[in-house]
């Protein structure tokens, strides 16, 4: 996906993510390259299905757990050189305390 079909812009952070199918069942971990108010791009040679929802969750600001319903938006299954494996993943709801956090973490530099 380009930037510029993002509404919001990708900060690159490696952050650590806990994923569950969305019934709660089972657990992935995954690591990001980047994470925006609007989602986040999960590294891994594990790929889910465009269109797939999950439930994730991940720390920022001291610990301060984040909590998403989300769906893959996109996979990359052959990357290029340079470029990692992974899934473009959008946040589709998150309680209001989460996302204000997460903008926050994302202003700091």
């Amino acid at each position: 996906m380009s930037a510029d079909q993002r509404r919001f812009e990708r900060k690159t952070l490696n952050v650590l993510f806990n994923a569950r199918d969305a019934q709660g069942v089972g657990q992935l971990v995954f690591e990001s390259a980047d994470l925006s108010p609007g989602g986040t791009f999960l590294k891994s040679d594990l790929l889910l299905e465009q269109g797939e929802a999950l439930s994730v969750e991940f720390a920022v600001l001291e610990g301060r757990v984040i909590r998403a319903q989300a769906r893959v938006a996109w996979v990359r299954r052959f990357p290029q050189a340079g470029e990692v494996a992974g899934m473009g993943v959008e946040f589709v709801s998150m309680p209001d305390a989460d996302r204000e956090a997460l903008m926050m973490f994302l202003g700091r530099d």
